[in-house]
């Protein structure tokens, strides 16, 4: 199998279940600090926290491992939006966020609170203007994300907290600041300094760690309330029995992440321009979704494949044993056309027709190479099935 659809979800590195393997069998204690296998537990967990945190530049004690990322940016919003005292809150967002991010900000505004959508420019990055015209004295948070899941935008995070920190200062009080960023940290790194984050989402499944787990920075000081309850753990934001072996798989696939970053960002680039190159070369009709070279993710690619459906497309790769993903509306559980492509300005039929290929450090020179073999002969075949014609010039 080639699997081109790591945005999605990664593959688990043998490194990481042998690391859960070891913690299911010797580690399965509830942490704690009066036996000696539950202060191994707490240690692992600890250890976890730190190496986290040594990466993003925070101490270990703002690190809360979660049940996942939909969990953490839920904890962050729902929870920082529900510690302020104003009576009329409002979120700050953009019209682009992974859908865990949209969902909350649409439950707070059933719940009263305003919601400000930002409104984003052809190639996807955020309109910084409406940013700063749109906080306020009654601005509970500003929720938004490194890099975009469909069409790879690396968003301006850091000018975005420069605009939040003015803003702070002007009204008078800290507006805190959440970053998403679950689909940056195959490539990107980060400072929350540098940034002026005070909350950031993390999530383990896309580093080659395991499903069910992620973690949120909370920086100190940052008022977040919990937003389930239940036996108080290592953190009173996340309540209950740690998953201990998640969390040291989640651990192992940082610390693997890390030992050769700067080196397998430039050769999944490397893979990824060699595969765009090959389509636009022997592919006609086709439109790139978000920004060509270094405004996009080194490991992400997405196109509009004029005249056919991209779910068709999607199908046949998977008959060749390529996984892709498509924002076609008929792959789309509402039926609806991907509403990243349509905030960018795309139609429906340029929707209908998307598919994303995202890389990981595993994907090799062969498997680009066979799936520039299998994607050509598909796409025309299709396009020689299609009643949708390119018009003649």
């Amino acid at each position: 199998m080639i699997y081109l659809d790591n945005f999605r979800s990664t593959m688990v590195a043998p490194e990481v279940w042998d690391a859960m393997h070891t913690v299911a069998a010797t580690d399965y204690a509830v942490p704690a600090a009066f036996t000696q296998c539950g202060t191994e537990a707490a240690e692992l967990i600890e250890r976890a926290q730190a190496r986290l945190a040594s990466a993003i530049g925070a101490t270990p004690g703002e690190i809360v491992f979660t049940g996942s990322g939909t969990e953490s940016i839920n904890i962050a919003v729902l929870g920082t939006v529900r510690a302020q005292t104003d009576n009329a809150p409002e979120v700050v967002t953009s019209e682009i966020e992974h859908p865990a991010t949209l969902a909350v900000c649409k439950a707070l505004e059933k719940q009263g609170c305003k919601a400000h959508y930002l409104r984003v420019d052809a190639e996807g990055r955020y309109d910084l203007d409406q940013l700063a015209s749109v906080i306020n004295e009654h601005t509970a948070m500003v929720s938004l994300m490194a890099v975009n899941h469909m069409i790879g935008t690396v968003e301006p995070i850091a000018e975005a907290g420069e605009i939040v920190a003015h803003a702070s200062a002007r009204i008078g009080r800290k507006i805190p600041y959440h970053i998403d960023f679950a689909s940056a940290l195959q490539t990107q790194r980060l400072g929350v300094d540098t940034v002026k984050a005070d909350l950031v989402s993390f999530s383990s499944n896309k580093v080659h760690g395991p499903k069910g787990v992620g973690a949120l920075y909370v920086r100190k000081g940052t008022g977040t309330r919990p937003i389930s309850f239940g036996a108080e753990s290592y953190s009173v934001l996340a309540p209950g029995t740690p998953n201990t072996m998640g969390i040291a798989g989640f651990d192992k696939a940082t610390e693997l992440l890390y030992a050769a970053f700067d080196e397998d960002v430039a050769r999944m680039r490397a893979l990824r321009d060699h595969l765009a190159n090959g389509i636009i070369e022997r592919i006609p009709h086709i439109l790139l979704n978000g920004p060509d070279g270094e405004g996009r993710s080194a490991s992400h690619l997405c196109y509009s494949f004029l005249f056919i459906e991209g779910e068709a497309i999607m199908m046949f790769l998977d008959m060749e044993g390529i996984i892709v993903d498509t924002g076609s509306a008929c792959a789309a559980a509402t039926l609806k056309p991907n509403y990243v492509l349509m905030a960018i300005g795309r139609n429906h039929e340029q929707a209908h027709g998307s598919i994303r290929f995202t890389l990981s450090r595993y994907t090799t020179q062969a498997d680009i190479d066979t799936t520039l073999e299998k994607l050509v002969p598909i796409v025309e075949r299709l396009r020689a099935q299609s009643t949708i014609k390119p018009t003649a010039h």
